[in-house]
């Protein structure tokens, strides 16, 4: 049985990720659209800045 198009997509996306990772990439964030249009946001460097907070503060009640 083959697997839906979703299904597909994200498995690509996984496999993608994880390569880019274990290639040595910061970061890497893919996005694949119902359109099956991909938008990949990659960097060797994480950007500057960053967040002003910290996991930490991040608790909830």
């Amino acid at each position: 049985m083959a697997d839906s198009p979703q299904t597909q997509a994200r498995k690509m996306m996984v496999t993608l990720i994880r390569e880019a990772r274990d290639a040595g990439w910061a970061r890497v964030k893919a996005e694949c659209k119902p359109d099956m249009s991909v938008t990949i946001d990659a960097s060797m460097a994480d950007p500057e800045g960053g967040d002003d907070f910290l996991t930490e503060d991040l608790k909830m009640g």
